[in-house]
């Protein structure tokens, strides 16, 4: 997927790793009748949920940390648009990254999880 971007919120990211997870949940309530038995309604039937792992520069870490904070954003991924929300970022700096001259400030091991709205 040489050349391809995902894109959050306008801003484009590399595809992330081949570590990166995707699954498709069914959204239900379920709730009890006055006699016990348990009544399922589907709301929808296939909701994305993709936990995204990449390796990112300082400043790229910094714009999806941002994105982060906000109620919901627009993806672009696989040439497929989605509303979704980016939340649980976490970071950790890759180890003797911080000498490469194409990312001064280290390289970053970003993580997130990324919900259909």
């Amino acid at each position: 997927m040489l050349g391809k971007y995902l894109t959050i919120d306008g801003k484009s990211f590399p595809n992330p790793l081949p570590s990166s997870t995707h699954s498709m949940d069914a959204v239900e309530n379920v709730s009890q009748s006055e006699a016990g038995t348990d009544l399922i309604v589907f709301t929808r039937a296939e909701k994305n949920t993709w936990n995204m792992n990449f390796n990112l520069t300082y400043h790229s870490k910094e714009v999806l940390k941002a994105i982060c904070k906000k109620p919901k954003v627009t993806m672009i991924y696989m040439g497929n648009t989605y509303t979704v929300r980016v939340r649980n970022f976490s970071e950790r700096l890759v180890e003797g990254s911080e000498w490469l001259q194409a990312a001064p400030n280290g390289l970053y091991e970003v993580s997130v999880k990324v919900t259909e709205y």
